[in-house]
């Protein structure tokens, strides 16, 4: 009976009213995915807020497993990356798990997560940061890696090149200076160096220099290599490179070859911004130096030398 009713409303409206029909019905089902989706953002963020500190100058911050990070709850769209993608990929094993990256765990809980945990153990080969060490934070953001690596009491050398990110990524370093030290760097990482377009996103998690956003604004930036940074502040070891740079990670890659063959640092690197990427990174890393093991999850490699 219900499917004949449907093909007599379908032959007594004309093909135009049906359409209109079809439209007001798959907008309504928007909003109400967006109302869904709004209201679970909602109350993550009064989870996170829970969190939320005031200091002696009467400015507000927020602190999680020991990292400071600034208050940037005015801007919704930076708050929603906090909430959905950082809180799990940066703070959950440190928050929920004690930094227990055992290979059980992090394999488990990368099934469920957005984009995958920063570290990993299987026996001997340990990809996680460990007080004293130097680390290279590519693609810094607001500095959420840099912040926690200052908790583990870290030395932290943070690239963000967009300038109204590197504004935040300043204040999240003034406020962790307790702890670790984090160097805040106004570049990107690439294979040269001299400067680049880099295309701004909807949100400033998603500017990238390989993926060009239509109607977006485009910014030109400063950018080096790692192994030339490294060569120009002689900085003696490099111990933990993490990257998230939307596509850029190949040629920071090839832009730090020396560096991986004479510092071997431990690597943890996004692997799902091209199809290749799995494959092309750990050729590269392989390149530089053969003594790597190489893991893969689903998001993320992870090298080590044993």
């Amino acid at each position: 009976m219900k499917n004949i009713l449907k093909k007599s409303v379908k032959a007594i409206l004309p093909y135009g009213i049906l359409k209109v029909l079809r439209h007001i019905k798959h907008k309504e089902s928007r909003r109400f995915e967006k109302e869904k989706q709004f209201k679970m953002v909602q109350k993550k963020t009064e989870i996170f807020c829970k969190h939320f500190l005031k200091n002696e100058n009467g400015e507000y911050y927020f602190e999680i497993a020991g990292a400071k990070l600034p208050d940037i709850r005015q801007y919704p769209d930076e708050m929603k990356i906090l909430i959905d993608f950082v809180m799990q990929d940066t703070f959950l094993f440190p928050y929920f798990f004690n930094d227990n990256y055992d290979k059980s765990l992090a394999e488990t809980m990368d099934i469920l997560m957005c984009e995958g945990p920063y570290g990993y153990k299987d026996g001997a080969f340990d990809v996680s940061v460990k007080s004293g060490d130097v680390v290279i934070d590519a693609g810094a953001w607001i500095g959420d890696f840099s912040a926690y690596s200052s908790s583990k009491g870290a030395i932290s050398y943070a690239f963000e090149p967009v300038h109204s990110v590197y504004s935040f990524l300043k204040k999240t370093s003034d406020l962790n200076r307790e702890k670790g030290t984090i160097h805040c760097i106004d570049k990107g990482l690439s294979n040269y160096k001299g400067e680049a377009s880099i295309s701004l996103g909807d949100h400033s998690g998603a500017n990238s220099m390989t993926k060009k956003h239509i109607d977006k604004k485009v910014e030109t930036i400063s950018i080096t290599t790692l192994d030339d940074f490294v060569a120009e502040n002689k900085i003696a070891k490099i111990d933990f490179i993490k990257a998230d740079i939307e596509g850029e990670e190949r040629n920071m890659l090839r832009g730090a070859k020396w560096v991986l063959k004479n510092h071997a640092p431990k690597l943890a690197i996004c692997t799902y911004h091209f199809p290749d990427d799995p494959e092309t990174l750990e050729k590269i890393i392989l390149e530089a130096n053969p003594k790597y093991k190489v893991v893969h999850l689903r998001h993320k490699l992870f090298a080590h030398i044993l």
